[in-house]
């Protein structure tokens, strides 16, 4: 189960990659805007921007719709705790670097992620892929066992981030819903001894990075074939990923979308 690591991003506050560049669209897939932002003098949003850097993001400005997808409405209370979860991520990601964490383009990326994620909602109820409460109760166990954490640890851990118990839920249920589509669009992704062989490679090549950066000395890599199921799971995640990027970008050019942001 592939989602499991997402969630479990949100809850250790890591960047989060399964929906992250769903929402990237080429020019002639731009959706209709009514932005009240891009209304505002560049004073008004450096102070917003001044403000949120102190502590959580400015959301006053957020309106009670979002954006509406194929006439379903993407509300500010579904906005808000993942825009707050990724701003943190952000503004951890900000104190290393040095650089400011840019409010406006996150509240765009949140927007485009939720908007992607609700045109391969709505096609997989067209197909009628179903998710069972045992489904997402296994997705919930699993996540926390990755998470070296009890499902009562891990769901506080998401309440941290913004996230209560039902929220979740409906968000596991929905990756699952997606996780269904892109299997019934595309089958299961085959993985081939080459592409595990170059997976292995790369890993290394990070590891001898990540020692020179540390002024460590370099450990030993485990042999490839210790490595071997972990290295096509993750080939197989690449591919789904792609693959859900790909649909979500075709699903979004059909789709009637009106983002008010």
């Amino acid at each position: 189960m592939r989602t499991n690591r997402w969630l479990l991003g949100l809850a250790m506050s890591v960047s989060v990659v399964a929906l992250a560049a769903c929402g990237s669209q080429g020019d002639e897939a731009k959706p209709k805007e009514s932005s009240a932002a891009a209304e505002q003098s560049p004073g008004a949003d450096s102070a917003q921007d001044q403000q949120g850097q102190q502590g959580k993001p400015n959301t006053k400005d957020i309106p009670k719709v979002v954006a509406e997808v194929n006439g379903e409405k993407i509300l500010k209370d579904d906005f808000v705790p993942l825009f707050e979860t990724q701003y943190q991520q952000m503004q951890m990601q900000a104190q290393q670097s040095g650089q400011p964490v840019d409010e406006k383009g996150l509240k765009k990326q949140t927007v485009e992620n939720l908007v992607s994620t609700e045109v391969l909602v709505q096609e997989a109820d067209k197909r009628n892929i179903d998710v069972s409460d045992k489904d997402i109760d296994k997705g919930l166990k699993e996540s926390a066992k990755s998470g070296q954490m009890s499902e009562k640890d891990f769901l506080k851990a998401m309440k941290d981030q913004g996230m209560d118990e039902e929220n979740v839920r409906s968000e596991l249920k929905n990756q699952l819903k997606i996780e269904g589509l892109v299997e019934d669009e595309y089958g299961e992704f085959e993985v081939s001894g080459e592409e595990i062989g170059q997976a292995y490679e790369q890993a290394k090549s990070q590891q001898e990075q990540m020692a020179q950066q540390g002024g460590q000395g370099q450990q030993e890599m485990p042999p490839i074939e210790d490595m071997r199921p972990q290295l096509k799971e993750q080939v197989k995640n690449q591919k789904s990923q792609e693959a859900t990027q790909k649909f979500a970008k075709k699903l979004r050019k059909q789709a009637d979308v009106t983002i008010h942001l």
